[in-house]
């Protein structure tokens, strides 16, 4: 009974040290030259619109290792902005300022804005208004933080 134990460990001891074809694959994966430059150029979200709009095999391992790479700096990216742009929306509400009007001068629509509503919930709908004017820089700046976060790691 001893021995089939034994024989059984040193058998699965042997199993995990020899990664199998599917995990060696997905370590060997690197992401596709037109794949990164879609991803620099329109952000985390034109990058995996490439990777399933595409016809090649492996669309998941591409598509993690994608959000391995991008991933955390989008969010990071995101959730500034998005902090940013609430609360310079707070401030500008609590001092008065119209912002319906201003987001209405771009071309956003806010009319939704009521005076019964109170000040975080006016800011808070003025700032998922903006969401559009937020996207760009978040497009623009996720591959400089990607690159920021990758420098640190080494």
């Amino acid at each position: 009974m001893m021995i089939r134990l034994l024989v059984f460990l040193a058998a699965a001891c042997v199993a995990f040290q020899t990664p199998s074809p599917t995990i060696a694959r997905r370590r060997a994966a690197k992401l596709d030259p037109e794949v990164e430059a879609t991803t620099r150029k329109y952000g985390l979200e034109g990058g995996l619109f490439s990777i399933f709009s595409g016809d090649s095999d492996g669309k998941g391992v591409q598509a993690k290792e994608l959000l391995k790479q991008y991933g955390a700096a989008y969010l990071i990216t995101s959730v500034s902005l998005a902090l940013v742009s609430f609360s310079v929306c707070y401030v500008l509400v609590d001092n008065g300022v119209d912002v319906a009007a201003i987001l209405g001068k771009l071309n956003i629509d806010a009319t939704g804005l009521t005076e019964k509503a109170g000040t975080a919930a006016i800011a808070y709908a003025a700032h998922k208004a903006a969401s559009p004017i937020r996207f760009p820089p978040t497009v623009a700046l996720t591959p400089l933080v990607a690159k920021f976060i990758k420098k640190k790691d080494n």
